[in-house]
C-alpha cells in the first residue's frame, strides 16, 4: 500500500513524515493539486552507483564527442 499525503501536510509535518519513511522503509508520495509530485523514500532504497556505472553513463552521454575525437 502506497502512502500519499498532500503538499501542505508534508510541509507542516516534514520531520514526522521523514521519520516514518525511515522507520517503515515505505516511500510516501506527495501530491500537489491532487497529482503525484514527488516521492520521499528512505536513503537505503537508493542504490549507490558504482564507478563502472558512472563511466558507462559518461561514455554513452558523450559517445558523439569520442567518435569525433577518434577521427
Amino acid at each position: 500500500m502506497t502512502l500519499t499525503i498532500g503538499l501542505a501536510e508534508a510541509k507542516s509535518n516534514f520531520s514526522k513524515v521523514t521519520a516514518e519513511v525511515n522507520r517503515t522503509g515505505r516511500p510516501v508520495t506527495v501530491l500537489k493539486n491532487n497529482r503525484p509530485w514527488v516521492v520521499i523514500s528512505p536513503a537505503s532504497a537508493v542504490r549507490a552507483a558504482s564507478a563502472e556505472d558512472i563511466a558507462v553513463d559518461f561514455m554513452d552521454e558523450y559517445a558523439d564527442v569520442f567518435e569525433e575525437l577518434a577521427k
